[in-house]
């Protein structure tokens, strides 16, 4: 009898818990995202505008609290250079070929909010040539930025993982 009331007993702890596994849960509050599906020419149209002020263009897929993919096309000018206390960039060049410098300081260095820096000058960088179906991971707070060779643009896709 005894045995039979600890079973039950272990059932109640037990099957609450599996249930809550089974279901897909958010890691830190923020629900997960729903299916989407953007084609090709959805994407090229959003990166035809440039950010105001701005000689670049962006296009969000998702926003999550950890994560975020983001389409980018640069211009062969007036790209900022960035470093980021809390995310790591995977970037895949998607197609033209550009520079991407990386490393150093930024000497001009502006915090536009907290963890994110910015600035147009960098020294003690290194550039690397990128081409379509390159992959760059850029470690939190190191340095870059991307340029399109002079007269091309330059297309890639972000996942940016929070730490």
């Amino acid at each position: 009898m005894r045995t039979k009331l600890l079973v039950l007993a272990m059932s109640f702890i037990i099957l609450p818990a599996l249930a809550q596994t089974a279901g897909q849960k958010p890691l830190r509050g923020t629900p997960l995202d729903p299916f989407k599906f953007e084609t090709h020419d959805q994407i090229a149209k959003t990166l035809e505008t440039t950010w105001p002020g701005e000689a670049y263009a962006s296009a969000f897929m998702n926003d999550h609290e950890t994560f975020f993919v983001e389409f980018v096309k640069r211009q062969d000018h007036g790209n900022y250079i960035e470093q980021h206390a809390h995310w790591i960039d995977q970037t895949t060049v998607l197609s033209g070929e550009g520079i991407l410098t990386y490393g150093g300081t930024i000497s001009d260095a502006k915090e536009i909010a907290p963890g994110e820096i910015r600035g147009h000058k960098q020294v003690g960088a290194t550039t690397q040539v990128v081409r379509p179906g390159d992959f760059v991971l850029i470690p939190p707070n190191t340095p870059h930025h991307f340029d399109a060779k002079p007269g091309t643009v330059l297309n890639y896709v972000v996942y940016k993982h929070r730490i």
